[in-house]
């Protein structure tokens, strides 16, 4: 319980007062000792370089809506032959994107194309890190033959640019918006529900008991994203559970098999109701097939555009 106080003032914390307050008060206290009309000066002194630190120290949001910013390349982590993690560098060691969670970036590349000019590409990608993690964001790409971003992202070295802009989107989590999420993600469809479960399991401490039920879908075993994280959470957090579903299954697979279906709906996620939320993510078929089988089994009918307050969110 004693560290309450500096959870919820930064203030409080140990960077503040190690960083300004013991500073000040030693300057403050050594004049008292060696030279006392030099007090004045001592307090005007520790209040300028206290005023300094405070403000190098304070959490600057990076994004702005309507301007791409460049980002530097700091890291690339090989997940297989077609997936990587990319960390790219923020300003400084204590700036955050300022991305609400539930949110995404866009992300733009001036890139050649097979018939006339180069053209800019522009799509958008949700970090699988968080505002909770200064200094940096992390973005998960799966890269296709036929993509043009994921192509250009798969093709960077350490210490090449991207462009970004943002936040973007509709969704935008807060605790216990919802008794329960009903979620259904097709392969990088996984990193926006991701944002989502880690938000809600480390908000465990302060009261958020939102339940979590993810349906993941995939082709094959290998196309699995992130399976050992999202193992993780669900065996260290009761209120999350994960159903995965595959095309094609290895021998042995106790999971679903073929297409996400109005049975497995039924069978895993929580009951439409008007504290329940179902968010959905993946290929666009994908999707357009979720939205129908949600509907049939008495959830509300989507919209084509989906906003904060619908009962099924499409990313």
């Amino acid at each position: 319980m004693s560290n309450a106080p500096a959870a919820s003032n930064p203030y409080l914390s140990k960077s503040y007062v190690d960083g300004v307050y013991i500073p000040s008060g030693l300057l403050i206290v050594g004049c008292l000792i060696v030279k006392r009309e030099w007090l004045p000066y001592a307090i005007a002194l520790a209040l300028a370089l206290g005023g300094y630190k405070v403000f190098s120290m304070r959490v600057q949001k990076v994004l702005k809506p309507d301007v791409f910013q460049n980002f530097e390349l700091s890291e690339k982590t090989i997940i297989s032959h077609n997936v990587a993690i990319y960390r790219f560098k923020l300003p400084s060691a204590t700036a955050i994107l300022g991305l609400p969670i539930g949110q995404h970036i866009s992300i733009a590349a001036t890139l050649p194309q097979p018939e006339g000019p180069n053209k800019e590409i522009i799509r958008s990608y949700t970090p699988i890190s968080g505002d909770h993690q200064p200094g940096y964001f992390d973005l998960l790409i799966k890269s296709y033959p036929t993509g043009n971003i994921s192509k250009y992202m798969a093709s960077l070295i350490v210490g090449q640019t991207i462009k970004v802009r943002g936040p973007k989107g509709a969704m935008v989590y807060t605790p216990n918006m919802v008794r329960a999420f009903g979620m259904i993600a097709g392969g990088t469809g996984i990193t926006p529900m991701l944002q989502i479960i880690r938000a809600v399991i480390r908000g465990r401490p302060t009261g958020d008991k939102t339940e979590i039920d993810l349906i993941f879908a995939n082709v094959n075993k290998e196309d699995i994203l992130l399976k050992e994280d999202l193992d993780q959470l669900a065996k260290e957090d009761k209120g999350f559970r994960i159903h995965y579903v595959l095309n094609n299954p290895p021998e042995g697979w106790d999971g679903g098999v073929g297409f996400v279906t109005p049975e497995m709906i039924t069978k895993w996620l929580p009951k439409p109701a008007n504290d329940i939320k179902l968010l959905l993510c993946g290929p666009p078929p994908m999707i357009s097939a979720m939205k129908k089988a949600s509907e049939s089994l008495g959830f509300k009918k989507s919209k084509p555009v989906s906003k904060l307050d619908d009962q099924v969110f499409a990313f």
